[in-house]
């Protein structure tokens, strides 16, 4: 799924991802350091793709 978004629509997938790591970082959504290392290298590889950084 994460494949999917991130091709049809990077804008609305970079979104999704800052959503959830601005709700983890108001304490409204706990999850793993892991999963929110995750999600920070999700939104890098999207921003990058976004700009045109391959």
């Amino acid at each position: 799924m994460q494949k999917r978004l991130l091709n049809l629509n990077p804008h609305s997938f970079r979104k999704i991802v800052s959503t959830l790591l601005e709700m983890n970082g108001r304490g409204y959504w706990e999850t793993s350091e892991e999963n929110l290392d995750r999600l920070r290298e999700l939104y890098q590889e999207v921003e990058d793709r976004i700009e045109g950084i391959e």
